[in-house]
C-alpha cells in the first residue's frame, strides 16, 4: 500500500533529518513503495505541494528539497499503487485550497462516493484513485458540518457501504493551522498502523506523527 509521515511544530523546522539522516529515514520507505512520492507543506500560510511519480529513492530533487525546506506543518507520502496508474495525477498529496491530504489503504466504493460529490468537487478530480475521491468526500463533509463532525460523517458513510476489499481509511489532513490524523483499518491492522511521537512543548520543541 503506502506510507505516511506528518509533522506539526511550534516553529518552522527543517525536515532533512526525518527524510534522509535518521536511522530509519522516510526515504528508505520508497524501496517497498516505489510508485510515487510527494510532500505538502505551508509557506507564508499558503499550501505548497510537490510530487513525483517515481520512487523517493530515485528522486534527484529530494536532497535539495529536504535541505532547504523549513515549515511548521508538513505531510508526506510514498505510494504503492492499488488504484490508478503510475503518474503525477495519482500521486499524493492531494490539495484543495489550503487543505493537503494523504491516504493509506484501498476503498472499493469510490464510484458510490463520487456519485455523492457536488459537481464543484468532481470537476477538481484529476486522477483515477480512490484516495483523491476520498479526499474530496472529506472536504465536502467538512464544508457542511465542520472539521470533526464532517470527518465522522464521511467515515460513517464509508463504513456503512464498504465492500470486502476496503482495507483502511488512514489519513493525514492539514489546513495550515492544524494537522489531523486518522487510523481506521478494517483488517490487517498491524500493517495499517498509525504511530505518533509527542515531544514536551518547549521553546524549540516539535511534535510529529508517522504511519509505519
Amino acid at each position: 500500500m503506502c506510507r505516511l509521515f506528518g509533522l506539526v511544530a511550534n516553529r518552522e523546522v527543517n525536515v532533512a533529518f526525518s527524510f534522509i539522516r535518521a536511522d530509519k529515514p522516510f526515504r528508505e520507505l520508497g524501496i517497498k513503495n516505489p510508485d510515487g512520492w510527494g510532500i505538502g507543506y505551508y509557506k507564508n500560510n499558503n499550501a505548497v505541494v510537490f510530487k513525483e511519480p517515481i520512487s523517493i529513492k530515485d528522486s534527484s530533487i529530494l536532497y535539495q528539497k529536504a535541505k532547504h525546506l523549513y515549515t511548521n506543518i508538513l505531510i508526506s507520502h510514498v505510494r504503492k499503487s492499488t488504484q490508478g496508474v503510475k503518474k503525477k495525477e495519482n500521486t499524493h498529496p492531494f490539495n484543495f485550497g489550503n487543505w493537503i491530504f494523504v491516504h493509506n489503504g484501498n476503498i472499493d466504493i469510490k464510484e458510490i462516493i463520487k456519485e455523492r460529490l457536488l459537481n464543484k468537487y468532481v470537476k477538481c478530480i484529476k486522477g483515477e484513485t480512490d484516495s483523491e475521491i476520498y479526499f474530496f468526500w472529506l472536504i465536502q463533509n467538512i464544508g457542511e458540518y465542520g472539521v470533526i463532525k464532517g470527518i465522522k460523517k464521511a467515515i460513517k458513510f464509508i463504513e456503512d457501504h464498504k465492500g470486502n476489499s476496503t482495507s483502511s481509511l488512514n489519513f493525514l489532513l492539514a489546513n495550515g493551522e492544524k494537522l489531523y490524523a486518522l487510523r481506521k483499518a478494517f483488517f490487517n491492522k498491524d500493517y495499517y498502523s498509525l504511530f505518533y511521537l509527542v515531544r514536551i512543548p518547549q521553546k524549540h520543541s516539535t511534535s510529529s506523527y508517522i504511519s509505519k
